[in-house]
Order: structure tokens, then C-alpha cells, then sequence
């Protein structure tokens, strides 16, 4: 008896999975994001707007770990240290950024919080990152060591 309601319980976790794996799908379709192929960034489409005019040309930047390797691409959203980031003020020394590609999606935020750990799963929302590691796009980046940062000159 014990066994049998085990079972049924294991069947009914697996449908559930099935379903929310389902309602995922579904939602991912919505948003128009892809599954990354094996070796590819993680991606999610920026919302029209957020509150923020973004221009692609202006505010693009990538976003350096504290080795200095590009972890992620994104957008500079603001560096005013009253600005609110999920919850906590900006401050000073950092900037508030969008982040549109995970390069490193295991890479570790500088300010983790409640609903994320790494920039993996901060594609699609904003962050905190400290001013001196985040790099303008445009920015002639054949200083840096290009190398070590995983961008094509």
C-alpha cells in the first residue's frame, strides 16, 4: 500500500514537472527567446521600454568580472546613486546596467540578491555594477587585452 501511493505520488511530481516545463515553453515562445545551442550565450529581448531611452549606439557596454573578462554584454541604465536597484540604492562607484547576453552565465554579480546569484540569471533585468569594470562597447578595447576578454577586435 505505502509503495503503491509512493508511486502515485512520483507520477504526479513527474506531470507536474511536465506542465510548468510546458507553461515554460509557452512563455519563453512569448518573449521570442531561443534555447541556447551547446556553447552559445543565454539571451532574453530587452523590454521596449523600462523607464529608461535606450540607444543601442550610446549606452552599450560590457561587463568585466573582477579578473577583468567580459561576463557579460549590456546597457548602461543610469549612475545616479539614488536610484533604486531591486531594492537597494545604487550608491556611489557603481552603475545601474541592463544586461542583454550572459557570456559567462556562471559568472557571480558583484551585488547578489534574493532573486539571482549570477548573470545568467540576471539576463533581462538590471544590476549593480561597480563604475571601474563596466567597458563602453565603442570604447577602442585593442588596449585592453582583448584575449583575455573574449571579444573579436
Amino acid at each position: 500500500m505505502c509503495q503503491s501511493k509512493m508511486e502515485m505520488y512520483e507520477k504526479e511530481q513527474q506531470t507536474m514537472k511536465n506542465q510548468l516545463s510546458e507553461v515554460m515553453d509557452m512563455l519563453k515562445e512569448h518573449l521570442g527567446v531561443k534555447p541556447p545551442s551547446e556553447g552559445q550565450s543565454h539571451t532574453i529581448p530587452s523590454p521596449k521600454s523600462v523607464g529608461h531611452k535606450f540607444l543601442a549606439n550610446k549606452t552599450a557596454c560590457y561587463l568585466l568580472d573582477w579578473s577583468g573578462e567580459v561576463v557579460a554584454e549590456g546597457r548602461w541604465c543610469s549612475s545616479d546613486p539614488n536610484v533604486m536597484v531591486h531594492g537597494i540604492p545604487l550608491g556611489h562607484q557603481f552603475m545601474r546596467v541592463w544586461v542583454d547576453v550572459a557570456k559567462t552565465p556562471g559568472a557571480y554579480l558583484f551585488r547578489p540578491n534574493h532573486e539571482m546569484l549570477t548573470i545568467g540569471e540576471a539576463v533581462g533585468s538590471t544590476v549593480a555594477w561597480p563604475t571601474e569594470k563596466v567597458i563602453a562597447r565603442d570604447a577602442n578595447i585593442s588596449k585592453l587585452h582583448t584575449s583575455s576578454l573574449n571579444l573579436q577586435p
